[in-house]
């Protein structure tokens, strides 16, 4: 029911997994006691289509949205129905050169040193996205809300507030993947008709494009040609997400000396840590297949991966978003999602914790892979100096105040950096 009006049944869209339904969205409830990821794949998410609804641009103020099983044994109200949405739906004659991408940054949590999400926001710019969702669990610091707030004024991000006292408990309670799916299904939602793709990450990772031709408009490291890659496997074979492998910044343990801490003082955060993993290490980032792991399987969340997905077709139904795929169907998710080799786009993953826990840290093989410089600087360029009037001495002031509180010594700060032997130590001057 809307006002009084009685619209036909809706259609309700459950999240899809390698079990039965019952299976993941009750029995599972009650087995795993873990807060992450697929130790449990507890689903609570679901989507209710109502097709037929009818928006009315003539109420100032809409009735609430009421939902009834035939039954009866069902009720559901909804008070506040209709959300502004953050851009205008794309014509079909849109003259926009380039794909349009939104970040759908799932939730993060009491972030302290501003510089980590003001680099992260720069340097996905830089690459090509548009716009960025930014979904507040936890309240972070208030360096970190003056940053937030600087990018909302130039209308880079939009904010959500996805505590638990906003959700009646849902987001905190139980399982940070609450949260996270129903932030990832509300931000591919709200995208629909507005962009063509969208990026699904953790606070954690930076997306990566590979090197670009000479004659590409592209810079190297940028978006565009995975994006294009992405548009011709829809066109020629039907696949509506592409994605893409996790690699693991294991130098962020490294814990530097006073030396290095001198000379990395002034750089960014991003640009100390370019040692990666040589190889992925099963089974935390990928999967032992054949006799001694001769080969290996890092697809969806054997690889940690990460995805983008085709908003812009409105034909395509929309579904709960589930992590590392679409959708935890394996077998579906085979037909009509697109692998991205490394070279033309991954995720570096600013985390490793099973390296440090199963005490492999210092007999690791790691590899050097510096990020972009002319993204890099870019990146930089836009903080201290921004080509926005209103937004450029703000931006600056706060970056700069916590290079001084900061430093280079906390490095990124959810990780506790560790003495680690010399051959880790390589170019970090």
């Amino acid at each position: 029911f809307y006002g009084n009006k009685h619209t036909p049944p809706a259609t309700v869209i459950l999240m899809k997994g390698n079990q039965s339904y019952n299976e993941h969205y009750f029995k599972r409830g009650e087995k795993y006691n873990t807060p992450f990821s697929t130790n449990g794949d507890r689903f609570r998410t679901m989507i209710i289509m109502c097709e037929k609804l009818q928006f009315d641009r003539s109420l100032s103020r809409h009735p609430p949205l009421i939902l009834k099983s035939p039954d009866g044994n069902f009720s559901l109200t909804v008070g506040s129905t209709f959300q502004r949405p953050v851009g205008q739906v794309m014509s079909k004659g849109s003259t926009v050169k380039h794909d349009k991408l939104v970040h759908c940054l799932n939730p993060a949590y009491a972030l302290k040193d501003p510089r980590w999400i003001m680099e992260y926001l720069e340097y996905h710019r830089a690459i090509g996205v548009d716009h960025v969702h930014v979904y507040n669990v936890d309240m972070h610091s208030p360096e970190v809300q003056s940053a937030l707030q600087v990018y909302r004024d130039e209308g880079f991000i939009t904010r959500h507030d996805w505590s638990g006292k906003a959700s009646g408990g849902y987001t905190t309670r139980k399982t940070y993947e609450h949260a996270k799916w129903a932030a990832q299904t509300d931000c591919a939602l709200r995208s629909r008709g507005i962009y063509d793709y969208a990026l699904f990450s953790d606070i954690d990772e930076i997306a990566v494009g590979g090197s670009v031709a000479s004659k590409s408009s592209y810079p190297d490291g940028h978006l565009g040609p995975a994006l294009d890659m992405c548009d011709e496997a829809h066109k020629e074979k039907g696949k509506i997400a592409c994605s893409f492998n996790s690699n693991t910044v294991s130098s962020i343990y490294t814990k530097f000396n006073e030396e290095e801490e001198f000379a990395l003082k002034d750089k960014p955060i991003l640009e100390r840590y370019d040692q990666i993993e040589a190889k992925p290490h099963c089974p935390s980032n990928c999967r032992c297949m054949g006799s001694n792991c001769s080969t290996i399987d890092r697809k969806f969340h054997f690889g940690r991966q990460k995805y983008v997905a085709n908003v812009k077709d409105l034909s395509i139904q929309p579904r709960p978003m589930w992590t590392h795929a679409l959708a935890r169907d394996y077998d579906e998710m085979e037909s009509i999602m697109f692998q991205f080799p490394d070279e033309i786009m991954h995720v570096r993953h600013y985390q490793g914790h099973w390296y440090k826990n199963n005490d492999l840290l210092n007999s690791m093989e790691e590899k050097e892979a510096p990020l972009s410089k002319t993204l890099m600087d870019e990146v930089i360029t836009s903080i201290l100096s921004s080509n926005n009037p209103k937004t450029r001495q703000t931006k600056m002031l706060i970056y700069q105040k916590a290079r001084d509180v900061y430093g280079a010594s906390t490095g990124v700060e959810w990780i506790t950096p560790v003495e680690r032997p010399a051959k880790y130590h390589k170019n970090k001057m």
